[in-house]
């Protein structure tokens, strides 16, 4: 009697469709076609061979082949026989295969004829291998008739279908285990594609890889036809349009990468198809909506899923109206998803969580593997759902969207796959000392890349055929870089953001050429180092070129020290680096530099503990103390414009939000006061405070003047959040976004990153997980300052700054007796006259534009108040941990440049005094500036800010316009009507040109005597540049041209 079970068993829903269909075509692969008569009665003769050789009902029966019919064939019968299929590709590594079968007990390997003998080596000793015909041959002599109903053993639950091996974590490669019940949830009333008998479905996935379940059974339980072709005409855009045509193909899966490709070189391919289905990675937004553009009729289906959940979880059907990433949409019906926290609390809508899965489609667990099961697939209010690992956020219309793994796991050309098996792989590689394995991405989607440590006498070319012995395609890196040792941080790990970045293709050096050729050992070394802190994407670099001619500034100079510091123990000043300029030069400097002395390099990072009060970084306690004095003031506010111009949505804006403030602890986090005294705390789930609902039109009307009065409000520090959004549409295309975050948690170069972050996500992008917070940062320089780490540096400000002068400035209003911090600005739009004037007086000079800026501000300041010795206040990165690079929060540090000029002094003279201060300040950045104004001991006075009146930033940290898959993003700094300065002078280094804003205390000074600085510092620019020897203090250069535009002024 056939066993009973309360779930439909495959066996007998294929039988349904030979009886409705017996003529109709099941497979069609070549000249060879099966009608579902055929195929059953095939699949069944081969059946009762395998029942013949002791199949029984969840029986493993390992099978290899090729796509083609008679694949369809073998896993048919295995199922009839009552057996769960384990397919093997037939170009798996020996080992790799030894391991599958060994692993999964499986005593039989169906294979295609030819296979028995090459797969023999492989085979543990107790599977054999047999074909098809043989099996037939074995049911016959044994005289067993071909199954007409299911086979005896089933049980309560529905009995195991196949087992498929999956990446995994320790190098070796995991069985799940799925059951029938699944296959059926994914192919009959799955709430998102419907099949019919009519549809023409083409074989895309390889048998191996769980895409195959829903082609495979999605056509025999439907009565669909399946056709079969070789993997040449997949690949080849004209082979497959010619095939999709000539067969009237309506429906096939591609993997994203595939589909991306596909689509770019001939979107005719689409053309006739009713219906693609993309998954095994991100589907390419671009890609799918310029599909939808051209061939409006042609459904796109997003379809996301783990194994573990019988191949797709959820799936999206793209819309033309929907702007950003795709999302993976809803689940199947039959299918549970909840995303939660980590301690598997419902996180609430908008912010990422991990998502868990439930319902029919879920696997048993993994082979052999109960703790991994019982680890992975957990009872949650009552249900089993299976933890996916993938970071997700839900929206308002239940449109679940994808941020990237929680884990190391990545998919390569549709495989998920985990780095550590790769890696694995090659350190066990004959003559490998050290190595490992890292993903890339270019315009074909993602690969691994490869590095290696190699002993005497071993090469590449070995290692690579060791790989090509353990690792299936997909799992072997596409590109092998021998090093001589492996970067590493200071934690002693791989500091694989310091690995050479291996482009197939890049500016300057075209496909296979080496973009580092000609240079020497050292020069290599120092070019790597350059292109990560430059960004040049694996461009060539040649001896002779300029570290700032190809964009490099105090913040790159800073993040290539740091580099070097951790990478090579090298202790490179800033001095050094502005001074030898070129690669070959520099690599010279590095040369003689040596290693960095004794105590002189930077101690590793360590994480702070999570959920108590932390340390306050050393920059943030000026800006408590500064709260609590004028809680009201907006002084230490950072309001900005952001422009979307692009197809967004406000749940996308705020989805991307809601992600940025998950990945960085520093927007979560709040100043209290403990016992101990002020410390940081940081809020787990912390999400952005909306001023208004989202895409909302109540402030439409608003501008840049109007709006900060309304949006820009006291932050409360203790209690948070310090971060705040609006959002306003003004058409379908392009939106506006403000944002206010207090100075406490960001900073100028927190701007770039969180810009670039949005641009990201906006446009489908997935990014990787920060390695470090903003707490773990702090607490590092908290732990640095207080064993006294900063001594050199605390002795040189201490004896530049000994009796500090004041900056002495005719004002318009008498100066109140205690300060007020109203202020307002004046600008200088760029022109490109004065730009070239900047660059050309900075090479001229051996200096940077920074330092021409300062000193034409410094000159006229010293010119309308008469003094030669100056004070001015310019801000200093204050990263300079290289780990602290793409960290969010505070870091900033002001160092006071003390200019002094003897005389007679020459507005060149003034130049050479800036740029060598600016170098200084650069190497002695890290001691806080309260602290300095501490050790100086300075009466206090309530009328003016300690040591400093006038200040001078140079903003070329980038963070002005991105722009990404049609998206584009522009970002303006706006103006609070403060000032914490009695003059500020910020020169904004915007696409356009240098934009040049003078912020002013408007209790001291009119817009008048403001405009007529800034429009003196221009002028002295053009001194600079046309007469730098002119004296600084002669009479013609006191005398400015523009004063008759500007008569009532106070200078």
């Amino acid at each position: 009697m056939p066993g009973t079970s309360q779930h439909p068993l495959l066996e007998e829903l294929f039988r349904e469709q030979v009886a409705r269909h017996p003529d109709a075509p099941a497979v069609v692969d070549g000249e060879t076609t099966l009608s579902y008569r055929e195929l059953h009665d095939r699949a069944g003769r081969v059946a009762a061979g395998l029942i013949a050789l002791g199949v029984r009902r969840e029986t493993p029966v390992a099978m290899a082949f090729p796509r083609s019919a008679d694949a369809i064939v073998c896993t048919l019968a295995i199922v009839l026989a009552g057996g769960a299929y384990l397919p093997v590709n037939p170009d798996f590594p020996g080992e790799r295969l030894a391991h599958m079968l060994g692993d999964s007990g499986a005593e039989l390997l169906v294979c295609a004829p030819g296979l028995a003998g090459a797969l023999g080596p492989a085979l543990p000793q107790a599977t054999r291998a047999m074909t098809l015909g043989a099996l037939i041959a074995e049911g016959e002599r044994a005289g067993i008739s071909p199954p007409a109903e299911a086979v005896p053993g089933v049980g309560e639950r529905s009995p195991l279908a196949y087992v498929m091996f999956t990446s995994g974590s320790t190098g070796r490669p995991k069985g799940v285990l799925v059951e029938q019940a699944g296959i059926v949830r994914l192919v009959r009333d799955n709430g998102f594609f419907r099949f019919s008998a009519d549809e023409r479905l083409l074989l895309t996935g390889a048998l191996e890889f769980d895409a195959a379940t829903f082609e495979i059974w999605g056509c025999l339980l439907n009565g669909a036809t399946l056709y079969v072709t070789g993997k040449e005409t997949l690949l080849v855009p004209s082979a497959l349009k010619t095939f999709l045509h000539h067969h009237a193909i309506t429906v096939m899966w591609m993997t994203a990468p595939l589909f991306s490709q596909t689509a770019d070189a001939d979107p005719a391919v689409f053309a006739r198809l009713g219906a693609v289905v993309v998954g095994g990675d991100v589907l390419p937004a671009r890609q799918a909506r310029a599909l939808r553009t051209a061939y409006p009729g042609l459904r796109i289906i997003n379809g996301y899923g783990p194994t573990e959940n019988t191949t797709f979880t959820t799936t999206h059907e793209v819309r033309d109206e929907e702007p950003g990433a795709v999302p993976i949409g809803r689940p199947l019906n039959g299918t549970t998803v909840r995303v939660l926290d980590e301690e598997r609390r419902p996180v609430p809508t908008g912010t990422p969580g991990e998502l868990y899965t439930g319902g029919s489609g879920l696997a048993r667990g993994y082979l052999g593997r109960p703790d991994l099961t019982a680890e992975r697939f957990v009872m949650i209010d009552g249900e089993r759902c299976y933890r996916t690992g993938d970071r997700v956020t839900m929206d308002a219309d239940g449109l679940l969207h994808f941020h990237g793994r929680v884990d190391d796991q990545v998919k390569i050309r549709g495989h998920r796959v985990e780095i550590k098996e790769a890696e694995a792989a090659l350190l066990g590689c004959p003559g490998v000392l050290d190595g490992c394995v890292i993903v890339a991405a270019d315009e074909a989607g993602k690969h691994l890349v490869g590095y290696a440590v190699l002993g005497a006498g071993a090469d590449a070319e070995q290692v690579r055929t060791a790989l090509a012995g353990r690792l299936p395609d997909y799992l072997r890196p596409d590109r092998l870089v021998v090093l001589d040792r492996l970067p590493l941080n200071a934690n002693g790990k791989v500091d694989k953001a310091a690995l050479p970045v291996v482009e197939k293709e890049s500016e300057g050096a075209s496909a296979g050429e080496d973009a580092y050729a000609g240079l020497s050992p050292e020069q290599r070394r120092l070019a790597e180092v350059w292109d990560v802190v430059l960004r040049l994407k694996g461009r060539a670099v040649r001896p002779e070129d300029d570290f700032f001619a190809l964009g490099g500034n105090s913040l790159a100079a800073g993040a290539l020290i740091g580099r070097l510091a951790v990478r090579d123990g090298v202790a490179l000043s800033y001095r050094e680096v502005f001074d030898s300029r070129t690669l070959a030069r520099m690599a010279d400097a590095v040369r003689r530099a040596g290693p960095a002395s004794s105590g002189a390099g930077l101690p590793p990072v360590t994480p702070a503990p999570a959920g108590v009060p932390t340390a306050l970084h050393p920059q943030q306690y000026g800006l408590h103390t500064h709260a609590q004095v004028a809680p009201a003031s907006p002084a230490y506010h950072i309001p900005l414009r952001i422009d979307l111009d692009g197809r967004v949505t406000a749940s996308a804006v705020r989805a991307a939000l809601n992600e940025l403030v998950r990945r960085h602890d520093a927007l979560r986090t709040r100043l209290v006061v403990t016992g101990e005294g002020v410390r940081q705390l940081t809020d787990p789930h912390a999400v952005v405070e909306w001023v208004g609902p989202p895409d909302s039109d109540a402030f439409a009307g608003a501008d840049d003047r109007s709006l900060p009065a309304s949006f820009v409000r006291p932050f409360d520090l203790e209690n948070g959040p310090l971060f705040r959004a609006l959002l306003i549409r003004l058409d379908d295309s392009c939106h506006r976004l403000y944002l206010d975050v207090h100075h406490a948690v960001f900073d100028g170069v927190s701007l770039r990153i969180v810009a670039e972050e949005l641009t990201e996500l906006l446009s489908g992008g997935v990014l990787p997980e920060p390695k470090w917070g903003y707490a773990d940062a702090a607490q590092w320089y908290a732990e640095r300052l207080a064993e006294g780490a900063f001594a050199a540096d605390e002795r040189y400000w201490t004896e530049v700054l000994a009796d500090p002068p004041r900056l002495e400035l005719p004002t318009d209003h008498p100066r109140p007796p205690v300060r007020a911090e109203n202020g307002a600005v004046v600008r200088l739009a760029p022109t490109p006259e004065r730009d070239a004037a900047v660059r050309r007086i900075a090479e001229r000079s051996g200096s940077t534009p920074f330092a021409v800026l300062l000193s034409a501000y410094t000159a006229a300041l010293m010119q309308l108040s008469g003094q030669r010795d100056v004070v001015v206040g310019s801000p200093m990165s204050g990263r300079i941990h290289p780990d602290f690079e793409s960290v969010v929060g505070m870091f900033v540090n002001t160092a006071p440049l003390r200019l002094t000029v003897g005389e007679p002094a020459t507005l060149a003279d003034l130049l050479d005094a800036a740029h060598q201060r600016h170098q200084e300040a650069l190497e002695h950045q890290a001691y806080p500036f309260d602290r300095i104004v501490g050790q100086l001991g300075l009466p206090r006075d309530t009328a003016r800010l300690p040591l400093l009146d006038a200040f001078f930033a140079w903003q070329n940290i980038d963070f002005h316009t991105f722009a990404r898959d049609g998206l584009r993003v522009d970002v303006t700094l706006l103006h609070p009507d403060s000032c914490r300065f009695d003059l500020n002078l910020q020169a904004y280094q915007r696409p356009d040109g240098t934009v040049l804003e003078l912020e002013y205390s408007t209790a001291l000074f009119t817009a008048s005597s403001a405009e007529y600085l800034l429009h003196r510092v221009a002028e002295l620019i053009d001194d600079l540049d046309a007469a730098p020897h002119t004296p600084l203090f002669d009479a013609s250069a006191a005398t400015s041209a523009v004063t008759p535009a500007y008569a009532d002024f106070s200078f």
